[in-house]
């Protein structure tokens, strides 16, 4: 049997051209507009001591998905004021010594969306805020409903609980 190079070209190159589509696909940068990110990432996104992110429908379980702002302070002064900006408390002495040990505690709050900027998607009027004192970190969870809001809280206390 006579196997000629086209028979056996043609065949790897589209198999080639195939594998490089599926890996632009999974590796090509996915950025969301600035108009469709939320106003706290709009407020704090050109803010030097701020380290600003914006997740579109971040993954919280197979059936949850929700928005999600993150900032994260780059300096003791920008935590202070981060905190004061959103109403943070500061941990009870119990918490910091478990915080001072190198424990992940991550407080959860709900807060009042503060500007509803679509409002089909956006119509429950509370966020979750996750606070993750040991990275000066805080964690905006956009839910649009009872229901998401209870999968988050649970979500941020299994992180907290089980580390």
């Amino acid at each position: 049997m006579d196997i000629k190079p086209r028979h056996i070209i043609l065949p790897a190159v589209a198999f080639l051209a195939v594998v490089a589509v599926a890996l632009a696909v999974r590796l090509w940068p996915r950025t969301v507009p600035f108009d469709q990110c939320s106003e706290v990432y709009k407020k704090y996104a050109d803010i030097d001591s701020v380290d600003a992110m914006f997740i579109k429908d971040y993954k919280i379980n197979d059936i949850v998905f929700v928005d999600v702002t993150i900032l994260k302070a780059k300096d003791s002064a920008t935590w202070i004021s981060l905190k004061k900006s959103f109403e943070v408390p500061d941990p009870s002495p119990n918490s910091q010594r478990l915080i001072d040990e190198g424990k992940d505690l991550i407080a959860t709050k709900i807060i009042p969306k503060t500007i509803v900027t679509d409002t089909l998607r956006n119509s429950y009027p509370s966020d979750c805020l996750a606070t993750s004192y040991l990275n000066r970190t805080l964690t905006f969870f956009h839910v649009t409903n009872e229901f998401e809001l209870y999968i988050v809280r649970r979500y941020n206390w299994d992180k907290s609980v089980n580390q």
